[in-house]
């Protein structure tokens, strides 16, 4: 199977090297053609299918997070549910029979990270903020930060969602329950008054029910449920505090927001669509999960786990009792840019 032009440039959309693209891609576009002609399930076929593009998938070279995103996304509505452990236990299965696949090796060569010396780039970074401390920060921020911190909250989710997103805010581990932890934008504004709940899921949700990736039972507020790609989250492990303000101030990044978590940490909240086109799970996983964070942030220390499009973050306005601190806004913007 030849690649046309169109092919071969959507392949480069998801950061795949030329030498990649000659070797695998041909299987690669075969396999974006399957994904796309899943039969519903239901219909006959669908377990063969999801096996066919699974076995397409890792020949070609692909991690198995990413042709699980793949199909998760790709599967058609039809008479019965397809589970993640039904997908999972396709990608094992080809894992398992391919392990010699010969393609792996281009895509792992060119798929390392792209900052060699992490830490060398940070302190770079760091180097050439112009602003030293918080005062600084709270004086460059472009939306300027001049009310109490209670009524962070609100103007908050002003700035950065729209009136009918759906916004999950509550406790860690606390369910999505409509009209509770997950309510319009707008319905939460007047709400927050003072009561802001103490985290906040990065992205707006569809409001729909999605199996859980453990198979046991569904959820309001996982990845599946995310409706707009609109954010990333991105928090240091093992950075001090003056050094996180620095790195922000002067790193090239859409920043739209900087959380202060009320202890140690600063939650830097990004603009995807002005890193990349990410309008899916699979996009997600190429653009942001694989090129942002695993080859250029986390050498650097950031904390990778923070990758997904349902992490929580700390939202500003809600006092924590034990810290006897509010979590607070440092820095806003609605249209995402580099603080310098």
């Amino acid at each position: 199977m030849n690649l046309s032009p169109d092919h071969k440039a959507d392949l480069k959309k998801s950061g795949l090297s030329d030498e990649f693209i000659e070797k695998a891609g041909p299987l690669l576009a075969k396999y974006k053609n399957r994904l796309a002609s899943l039969p519903p399930p239901g219909s006959g076929g669908c377990h063969v299918a999801l096996l066919g593009v699974a076995n397409l998938g890792t020949i070609a070279g692909l991690d198995p997070d990413e042709i699980f995103h793949g199909l998760r996304a790709a599967i058609p509505q039809g008479q019965r549910r397809v589970s993640d452990q039904e997908i999972q236990a396709a990608i094992h299965k080809a894992t398992t029979d391919h392990k010699g696949e010969p393609y792996r090796r281009y895509r792992s060569s060119k798929a390392g990270p792209v900052i060699k010396d992490g830490k060398s780039a940070l302190q770079a970074i760091i180097k050439q903020s112009k602003i030293y401390g918080e005062a600084d920060l709270w004086e460059s921020s472009p939306i300027r930060l001049d009310w109490e911190p209670q009524d962070d909250a609100q103007n908050f989710l002003f700035a950065l969602f729209n009136p009918d997103d759906l916004i999950f805010i509550g406790e860690r581990y606390e369910p999505g329950i409509l009209g509770k932890t997950i309510r319009p934008a707008a319905v939460w504004i007047k709400h927050c008054g003072g009561k802001a709940g103490p985290h906040i899921l990065i992205n707006p949700l569809n409001g729909l029910p999605v199996e859980k990736k453990t198979n046991d039972g569904s959820t309001f507020r996982g990845d599946g449920n995310v409706s707009t790609y609109r954010y990333c989250l991105v928090e240091f492990d093992n950075l001090n505090r003056e050094d996180q303000i620095k790195f922000w101030a002067a790193v090239k990044l859409p920043i739209v927001a900087l959380v202060d978590s009320g202890n140690k940490s600063v939650h830097a909240w990004l603009d995807v669509q002005k890193l990349a086109a990410v309008g899916d799970a699979e996009q997600w996983q190429a653009n942001i999960k694989q090129r942002l964070y695993n080859q250029i942030l986390t050498p650097m220390g950031v904390d990778g786990a923070c990758s997904n499009p349902s992490r929580l973050s700390r939202l500003p306005g809600h006092y924590r009792e034990e810290k006897e601190k509010y979590q607070r806004l440092m820095w806003l913007s609605a249209e995402g840019r580099p603080i310098c």
